[in-house]
């Protein structure tokens, strides 16, 4: 009996077994061909959605920047002495010019060790060195504006661990924390303890509460020098207080500020050196050119999605032109392949339904009046001088650079709100985009999706067609199998007639 796995090769018939079953497995694997050319294509096509997805998610971005007052703000404001105070104008500013005076700034509450701390052998201490002696415990209080903790410490704990106590410790009744920072530096073997807010409010208040004899931490961390022996009870060793910043602008004084941030008359100001004896200015100017760059930059991305889908709606298939099989792409050069495959590419989105409903919507939602605007205010990209050329089919927009910086400075607030609106180009744009967005990722999946996370409609027809070519596969090796097996029960076959036949002869010549 002949094994499944012994295969005899012409050896009787003089065939080449091996050629002809190759060609007639080449026959039985069209089907699998068609399938792995399919999905291949599909793949493309998958790949050309996401990459569309991209795109437009790129174009929504600038749509959505266009959709917030922010973006119409027409005004810039610039600092005298960028050194002593930098200027921001918001959306409410009035142009002008504003004498400001940086009289103090806001501080927090701030304790530094006043001399180094020496450690229990005597030498300035680090931060991993304990602090007291072995079998001592010593406890001292801290306050804040939040409340007062109460801290212990052993003769295991470190300067280090010290300074993580204050750092994390809450109000004794409250549970609400402290909002201090605290840390020890080994360069100068000094604490250095902060509030975290500023202001005059803010409060470290270092108070001794060991028993008489104990180590006085509070005098310690505020002192400095070699552990001092308590005399007995609260004593306080350190009380300071943040600062309130304090400024004139424009001739008004604005006192009790918490912080260096500060917004007055439509001007976000950031202080950062005070000195009451001199002043600078702050100027709040008209600026058209930030609001003109970023419609330009709108209307330039929409002319790029445009051109875009045109191109690929309009570009057809080349059917004679089917994906390579890795049989055939074996057979090219590395050259051949890349001409083969890019003509086998094209047409991947032609006439596609989605890009074809996304380019009638864009348009309409550019050229169609707003609603809810008056009659006589700007309610047409058109009255910006945004237009499509005469005669020009493909739908893309030219501006009229010197229309429009017209429009920004003489009417601002009727530009923003031909984009802001309700019914604004923006957000018109923004929404038809997330619409299409939603479109494309319910066909192709989002980009950089997993294909074993890909439910798409061409994610599930790519796993389909896996499972089908899964299946093929089995079935041609069984096919392949079968062949053998006939060839070599021919090959068996021959091989024993011709034994008879040659026995018979030698029978005869005999006689």
């Amino acid at each position: 009996m002949v094994s499944n796995q012994m295969r005899i090769t012409g050896f009787a018939s003089g065939l080449d077994t091996t050629s002809i079953i190759r060609d007639l497995m080449t026959a039985e694997r069209m089907p699998l061909d068609k399938l792995f050319q399919t999905k291949e294509w599909l793949q493309w096509q998958r790949d050309a959605y996401r990459d569309v997805n991209l795109e437009l998610s790129t174009f929504r971005s600038k749509a959505d920047k266009l959709r917030f007052s922010s973006a119409f703000n027409g005004y810039k404001a610039t600092s005298a002495d960028p050194s002593r105070a930098s200027a921001a104008a918001k959306s409410n500013a009035v142009a002008g010019t504003y004498t400001l005076t940086i009289n103090s700034l806001a501080e927090v509450a701030k304790l530094k060790t006043t001399n180094a701390i020496v450690n229990l052998s005597g030498t300035n201490a680090k931060s991993t060195d304990t602090i007291i002696a072995a079998g001592q415990t010593a406890t001292f209080k801290v306050a804040s504006l939040n409340g007062e903790a109460t801290i212990t410490i052993n003769e295991n704990d470190t300067f280090a661990a010290i300074a993580s106590k204050i750092s994390s410790a809450t109000d004794n009744s409250s549970g609400v924390s402290l909002g201090l920072r605290a840390s020890f530096d080994e360069t100068t073997s000094r604490f250095v303890l902060s509030s975290k807010d500023m202001g005059g409010d803010q409060k470290i208040v270092l108070t001794d509460a060991s028993a008489n004899g104990s180590t006085n931490l509070a005098a310690l961390i505020a002192n400095g020098g070699a552990a001092v022996q308590s005399n007995g009870t609260a004593v306080v060793a350190a009380n300071v207080a943040g600062k309130y910043g304090n400024i004139t602008f424009d001739g008004t004084n604005i006192t009790n500020l918490k912080s260096n941030k500060v917004s007055v008359y439509g001007v976000d100001l950031t202080l950062l050196k005070a000195d009451p004896l001199v002043s600078t200015t702050v100027s709040i100017e008209s600026d058209t050119e930030a609001i003109f760059n970023n419609i330009k930059e709108f209307v330039e991305n929409y002319n790029s999605i445009i051109d875009s889908f045109n191109k690929k709606i309009k570009e057809p298939r080349d059917r004679d032109t089917p994906p390579l099989t890795d049989e055939q792409r074996e057979t090219l050069s590395e050259k051949e392949a890349e001409k083969w495959d890019e003509k086998a590419k094209k047409g991947l989105l032609y006439n596609d339904q989605i890009l074809r409903d996304t380019l009638t919507s864009l348009r309409s939602s550019m050229y169609t009046p707003v609603a809810g605007i008056p009659d006589g205010q700007i309610k047409l990209l058109s009255e910006l001088g945004i237009k499509t050329p005469y005669m020009s089919l493909d739908g893309k927009l030219e501006i009229d650079e010197e229309k429009l910086k017209a429009a920004i400075a003489n009417s601002p607030d009727e530009v923003a709100t031909l984009f802001t609106a309700v019914d604004g180009i923006a957000s018109r744009v923004y929404e038809k985009v997330n619409k299409t967005l939603d479109q494309l990722n319910k066909k192709a999946g989002r980009p950089e999706t997993s294909p074993n996370l890909d439910i798409s409609v061409i994610g599930k027809s790519l796993s389909d067609i896996s499972q089908q070519m899964i299946s093929w596969e089995d079935r041609l090796a069984r096919i392949e199998d079968r062949y053998w097996k006939q060839f070599t029960a021919m090959e068996t076959a021959l091989s024993k007639m011709n034994e008879q036949s040659n026995y018979i002869t030698g029978m005869m010549m005999g006689k």
